[in-house]
């Protein structure tokens, strides 16, 4: 083979991102087929739904109802088997680990309601004397520990029980087929767990820390992406596609944090809890006129940050994340020239759209400019990879 021929056959450059949810165009085939299968499996369990002679909502009805769920989680395994584990079908994969996720949580949370209700006697005075216990209380640890001392622990950790339901379904799922999108819901559903079982211990702390526990949960699915990318900084393996999940599902989050801390700061104090909307920065934006540029202003230094680290690490996730904060905050910034709002519009999408095309086109050259005080080996190396080609 030819260099020239070598170099038509590449699809992309080697700093692109491959997109690790799709192999062919038969993977979108086998999807379209997946998802109408499913379909008539979802259409079939409401026929049998409709069909039994038991009233809505009792007991039996429960049985069948989660049986069919179960049914359906099964199937997804299955073929799972076949396509996912078997062929490497990777975009169908996606919507089998969805499905088999999602309908094992359902199983798995209704099988825990079933032990309270049946097996600890769970009932209506249960959940309502610890309210009645701080009424008229002020928000406060006070509060919050009456409340608690009046809950029994076989109900406090449900948070906990409801995090479990939706992280080991995943994790099984990408333990045995190794699926990168498994291994993104998986980390998404561990920190998730983590924050759940902080707030079973410790809720009022939880609640005051809200913007701190947020960061912490976004920069512990950034970290464990980059973990992924060191491991393959070629981006060659199923690992880096690992790695663009649990960077695609740390990105909105970690930068919905960032905004908040910068509008509230690391903690909430009592009254935030009157008018929580305002600990939000793109609310804050759209209804506080008089701070409302300035605003705009701090969420587009805090999404440049964002672009810079992203520039780094070389993930595009982290600035896609922030294209429609960005969009609003230069909205307000130029709809304080006194223009219109169709010239506002106009304007705020040139400059969104320009910035966003000139640097694809240049991803490479300003990768490695920013690159130049790193070395190109070495620890460093696989945490910035090199920048390669000269152009975007």
């Amino acid at each position: 083979m030819t260099d020239s021929t070598q170099a038509a056959a590449t699809p992309a450059n080697p700093q692109d991102e491959m997109l690790p949810f799709l192999n062919n165009f038969h993977d979108v085939f086998t999807t379209i087929g997946v998802l109408i299968l499913f379909g008539g499996l979802a259409v079939g369990a409401g026929q049998v739904m409709s069909s039994l002679n038991i009233n809505e909502g009792e007991q039996n009805w429960q049985y069948v109802l989660m049986a069919l769920i179960a049914g359906i989680g099964l199937v997804s395994w299955m073929l799972s088997s076949l396509l996912v584990g078997k062929q490497r079908r990777i975009l169908p994969g996606i919507v089998l680990s969805g499905a088999f996720s999602i309908t094992s949580a359902i199983v798995l949370i209704w099988a825990y309601a079933q032990f309270l209700i049946h097996g600890v006697g769970l009932d209506e005075a249960m959940v309502e004397n610890p309210a009645m216990a701080a009424e008229g209380m002020e928000f406060g640890p006070e509060a919050v520990a009456l409340v608690l001392a009046e809950i029994p622990w076989s109900l406090r950790i449900m948070p906990v029980v409801m995090g479990l339901a939706f992280f080991l379904p995943a994790a099984i799922y990408y333990l045995r087929f190794r699926l990168p999108f498994a291994g993104g819901i998986a980390g998404a559903g561990l920190v998730g767990l983590g924050v759940l079982t902080f707030f079973m211990l410790d809720p009022y702390a939880v609640a005051i820390n809200l913007p701190a526990v947020n960061v912490a949960a976004g920069g512990a699915l950034l970290l464990a992406g980059i973990v992924f990318d060191m491991r393959d900084p070629d981006r060659t393996t199923r690992l880096s596609g690992t790695a663009f999940w649990l960077h695609f599902f740390a990105a909105p989050i970690l930068l919905a944090a960032v905004m908040n801390v910068t509008q509230v700061g690391w903690t909430l104090e009592a009254t935030d809890f009157d008018n929580f909307e305002q600990t939000n920065l793109i609310a804050a934006m759209a209804s506080d006129s008089a701070n409302a540029s300035a605003l705009a202003a701090v969420a587009l230094l805090v999404i440049g940050a964002f672009a810079l680290v992203s520039l780094l690490i070389n993930r595009r996730a982290l600035i896609v994340s922030g294209l429609l904060t960005a969009g609003i905050a230069i909205s307000v910034i130029v709809g304080d020239a006194g223009l219109g709002a169709g010239a506002v519009v106009a304007i705020t999408m040139l400059l969104l759209g320009g910035t966003v095309v000139l640097l694809g086109a240049a991803w490479n050259p300003v990768r490695r400019m920013l690159l130049t005080p790193f070395p190109s080996s070495g620890p460093l190396a696989r945490l910035f990879p090199p920048a390669s080609g000269a152009v975007g």
